[in-house]
Order: C-alpha cells, then structure tokens, then sequence
C-alpha cells in the first residue's frame, strides 16, 4: 500500500498495558503505564505534567534494561517517547 504525500510511515503499534518507571533528565523517577508499543517507540500514561517535550529519559519496564528515549508529544495524563537506542544494562 502506498503512502499519500504528507502521510507519516509509523511502524506498527501494539496495545499492551505494562507498568514501569519513567526515569527523567535529573535522575527522577515517575510510575507510568505503558499503553502501546512499536519498534520505534511508546505511548505513556503518566501523572499530569511529569514529562517535558524534547527532554532525554528512560524507560523502564521489567527487568529487560532501561529505554532511551525523547518525548516527543504530550497531552494531558499521555506522553508519546521515541526511542533512541537498545534497552541499557539495569543500573549503568
């Protein structure tokens, strides 16, 4: 299927519902849900004003590392993070 001039190419997104941490640019940690998810990215929904587009943060859900990413959008309780490398060792 071809795109249509000025349509975005997302990669696929999965519903999914995971608890973790959102670790922010000062160390801060904020319990988010993870509500969908792609290769490239996540939707989060967290407290109110936690997150600030365009800050670095972490991801952290389960025992599989930590995410990088940068907020790209917020709105309200949700936040869309793009990932900006692999999962990182826990604690580096």
């Amino acid at each position: 299927m071809r795109r249509k001039p000025g349509e975005v190419k997302r990669a696929k997104r999965v519903d999914v519902d995971h608890k973790g941490y959102l670790i922010d640019s000062d160390g801060g940690e904020s319990a988010v849900r993870v509500l969908d998810l792609s290769a490239d990215g996540c939707r989060i929904e967290t407290e109110e004003g936690v997150v600030r587009i365009g800050e670095h943060v972490r991801l952290r859900v389960g025992r599989s590392g930590d995410y990088p990413a940068q907020v790209r959008w917020a709105l309200g309780d949700e936040a869309g993070l793009q990932f900006t490398g692999p999962a990182e060792a826990p604690g580096s």
